[in-house]
């Protein structure tokens, strides 16, 4: 009968040890955040809630993340007043749970209270599409064009000339320019589409032509606009907005 190495039974044991040790310290953290939770609670429905919301930061900071969370984050920001921040945690909410129906009402009572906010940013036809698209759909897409494509020109080699193989060509030819259509669409998605990033605005937010202030002033955006976010460059970022774009401290915006 083959015996284990004392080796392998060491490191078993080495490893199991190890999850003994950390089940005290996963517990001492589960609580605390159940007490952190209490006590945020406990400020929110007294009306002290700037203390809550440090609190519920604080949950964050620890390592509690979710929908619920930040919805109740966005609560405490939304009943100081603090818009952009609300509405910033309310879309952070909604991207842990997009079914999450009070944070969506919440974030559509943000928006209607904000005093000016500037036009929201259209994507061109091109992102829209890609957008539009469920994820995956562009590399199966090439991959069976390509397939078809390969397939008819195999085909054609065997067939002989006329009417049926001049078919096979043209099914070749044009599933092949398929895919390449969409491996450039494919293409534009991964260099363009996935840097355009959503940010809310938190501060009044000057804009410039250039990354930094001697530039030519463009716009203020007010607190609680919702832009996109196209690049960095050190402390300033390229933003997108239906009237326009600039560059603005990266500090008055952030991405949720």
């Amino acid at each position: 009968m083959k015996r284990d190495r004392p080796g392998s039974q060491i490191r078993l044991a080495g490893i199991v040890l190890a999850l003994v040790l950390c089940l005290p310290l996963f517990a001492e953290e589960k609580a605390s955040w159940g007490l952190l939770s209490r006590q945020a609670s406990k400020a929110y429905s007294d009306g002290r809630y700037e203390e809550a919301g440090r609190l519920y930061t604080l949950l964050i900071q620890s390592g509690l993340e979710g929908a619920c969370v930040r919805y109740d984050l966005g609560n405490c920001y939304l009943k100081t007043g603090d818009l952009g921040r609300a509405i910033l945690e309310y879309r952070r909410a909604l991207k842990f749970d997009p079914r999450l129906a009070p944070a969506q009402q919440n974030l559509d009572i943000a928006r209607r209270l904000l005093k000016a906010r500037v036009a929201p940013w259209q994507p061109s036809p091109w992102e829209a599409a890609v957008q539009g698209l469920p994820e995956g759909a562009l590399e199966w897409g090439i991959l069976l064009l390509s397939l078809l494509g390969n397939a008819a020109l195999a085909g054609a080699v065997f067939l002989r000339p006329g009417s049926l193989r001049r078919a096979f060509l043209i099914a070749m030819v044009a599933a092949l320019l398929c895919a390449g259509a969409a491996l450039a669409l494919l293409a534009y998605a991964d260099t363009v589409v996935s840097g355009h990033l959503p940010a809310v605005v938190l501060s009044p937010a000057p804009v410039y032509a250039g990354p930094e202030a001697k530039a030519a002033s463009l716009a203020t955006l007010p607190p609680g606009s919702e832009v996109i976010r196209v690049t960095r460059a050190g402390d300033w970022s390229l933003v997108l907005w239906g009237e326009g774009r600039g560059w603005t401290k990266s500090s008055s915006v952030e991405v949720p």
